[in-house]
């Protein structure tokens, strides 16, 4: 059975406009429908349901109409609902699984996420500023991310000193923890 026939047979569609009907009472309506992705728009917001072809991801996307935005699930959760993000990584393969994750995703959009399916600015507002933060975390990590690993390895390995340079050469994307090593072996070399 090919990937699309699966797709046919578990009724994605269907299953993501039962599990989000709710969206019908603030003035959405189905605007687009296939076989892994539905689009619904209100006057100001769209919402974006997709189920990932090859890696069952279970996905939502929101925006509003008149903005060249778009938030995914993960960030849509962090500021709403933090305790609920790991609710943005589900994945289904199979019909009642994929039921149970768009209902529970249906669920957690409809008790957290009112603000931002009315369009209301300031929760737009709010997304956007915790959207930007994830963002540029994301960025950094892709940047500095195979340095900062070096780092601790160096760290680990007790090679104080190499462990500092790398650490610097990765100075934006460091925490705390990686600063406060950095000054460590900066006063030994120091002190040494």
């Amino acid at each position: 059975m090919s990937t699309d026939d699966a797709h046919d047979r578990f009724s994605y569609a269907a299953l993501a406009r039962e599990a989000f009907s709710f969206l019908s009472e603030g003035g959405f309506s189905v605007v687009r429908s296939e076989p892994t992705f539905v689009r619904l728009e209100s006057r100001d917001v769209f919402v974006n349901l997709y189920h990932g072809r090859a890696s069952h991801q279970v996905g939502l996307e929101l925006g509003r109409l008149d903005r060249e935005e778009l938030y995914s699930l993960h960030e849509v959760l962090a500021t709403v609902a933090l305790d609920e993000v790991g609710k943005a990584r589900w994945q289904a393969g199979e019909p009642a699984a994929l039921q149970r994750c768009l209902q529970g995703v249906a669920d957690t959009v409809k008790t957290h996420a009112a603000g931002l399916l009315a369009g209301d600015d300031a929760a737009f507002e709010s997304l956007q500023a915790v959207s930007s933060a994830l963002r540029r975390s994301a960025t950094l990590q892709a940047q500095f991310g195979a340095v900062i690993d070096e780092a601790d390895r160096a760290w680990q390995g007790g090679d104080r000193q190499r462990a500092a340079e790398l650490y610097e050469s990765a100075a934006p994307a460091l925490d705390d923890a990686r600063r406060r090593r950095v000054d460590y072996a900066r006063r030994k070399q120091d002190a040494g």
